[in-house]
């Protein structure tokens, strides 16, 4: 055993030790909002839905969420992008087999202010004690996991995807409506999952004792029994040996699914060959944050070299360094796509456009139709 493995054991804390991940394999987690014929959130008759749908899928692939009209997707350990979105493709087939209508959008656009009832559950039932009137109406996330073997490199690949976080909530950001009115913001999903405790931006993690110091903190003071409810924007996973991003927008499009995933694969392969020399400050990944919920694709940030540019500026490199790590191995041709792509108006100013022009009922139309179809 060497000192690095020796610290790391005496410092496990109440996160456990680290359990190897792979070697920047890929694992998501969808969640989608389940509607009526309408677009209207299904309220408790989606809880038989899901329990139907997940008789017909392997075991813990279909889950219920803490709110009923949502179900999460959770996909199998993939190599790849590509792999990943065929998993997502397969469970979202199998809802709509079993008679499921889903919706994949950050914020349902027009569900009244705390409408949504909750789940049941252990968990559930203590987070909804908690967070109280907080729990007002569903959000749906498009979460990512990448793979590591080590906290060493988990850590590498943590402050690289940390200081290019605002990257992946703008280009994801597509819930510009809330209540039934335009919120102001590209991303009105971060707004309310910011009110809940624990949800935050990440901090600067120098190393695996001070991840493991600030979790057994926060447990202590808040009287938590699983570091799993410390649900930082990006976190370590110890358990499952990943890193997660947690900041993007459910996402409609399979396509987009699969570049934003191949990105976070590709940055982090990048952050640990090429490792970033400094952590951006806190301040600064909130600030760019909040920039990017507020203004999408048009906000200026300071990139990871601390300089203040165009977040499009930050986008493309990021992209390119994500291209070059994973052409090697072919892997680049959802980043290809999703390149593409970045020449169409951004999601949230397609929402608001569309409803500008036709009303609310037809933008809960199209997101149902585009959820279903699933491509573009």
């Amino acid at each position: 055993m060497d000192s690095r493995t020796e610290a790391r054991e005496s410092h496990a804390g109440s996160v456990g030790e680290w359990t190897p991940g792979g070697e920047f394999t890929l694992g998501a987690e969808e969640e989608l909002l389940l509607v009526d014929d309408r677009g209207h959130l299904l309220g408790p008759q989606a809880s038989s839905v899901i329990a139907t749908s997940r008789q017909h899928v392997p075991a813990g692939m279909i889950g219920e969420e803490i709110f009923v009209d949502e179900v999460e997707l959770r996909t199998s350990v993939c190599t790849e992008a590509e792999e990943l979105t065929e998993s997502l493709r397969a469970l979202r087939g199998s809802l709509a087999e079993n008679g499921a209508v889903a919706m994949a959008v950050g914020v349902h656009p027009a569900a009244a202010f705390g409408q949504a009832p909750t789940a049941t559950s252990p968990r559930y039932d203590a987070l909804g004690a908690e967070f109280a009137g907080l729990l007002r109406t569903p959000t749906a996330a498009f979460q990512v996991h990448v793979g590591l073997p080590d906290p060493e490199t988990a850590l590498a690949a943590y402050r690289g995807l940390r200081n290019r976080l605002s990257v992946f909530r703008a280009l994801a950001a597509g819930s510009p409506y809330w209540h039934g009115c335009d919120s102001g913001l590209a991303c009105s999903r971060a707004a309310v999952i910011r009110s809940y405790p624990r949800t935050t931006m990440p901090p600067a993690l120098p190393g695996w004792e001070e991840y493991v110091e600030k979790v057994d903190r926060l447990m202590l003071v808040e009287e938590l029994t699983d570091y799993t409810y410390v649900c930082w924007e990006l976190r370590p996973h110890p358990r499952w040996g990943t890193v997660e991003v947690r900041v993007m927008d459910a996402q409609h499009s399979l396509a987009r699914a699969a570049g934003l995933a191949a990105l976070v694969q590709g940055v982090a392969r990048h952050a640990v060959e090429r490792p970033d020399l400094d952590d951006l400050p806190d301040e600064a990944v909130l600030a760019n944050d909040f920039r990017a919920c507020r203004y999408g694709l048009d906000a200026s940030i300071l990139d990871p070299e601390g300089s203040r540019r165009p977040i499009r500026d930050v986008v493309s490199r990021a992209l390119e360094e994500a291209e070059r790590m994973l052409r090697p191995d072919g892997l680049d041709g959802p980043l290809k796509r999703f390149r593409s792509m970045l020449t169409d108006p951004p999601e949230y100013a397609r929402q608001r456009d569309l409803c500008r022009q036709h009303g609310m009922p037809a933008l809960l139309a199209d997101l149902v139709a585009r959820t279903a179809e699933a491509e573009t």
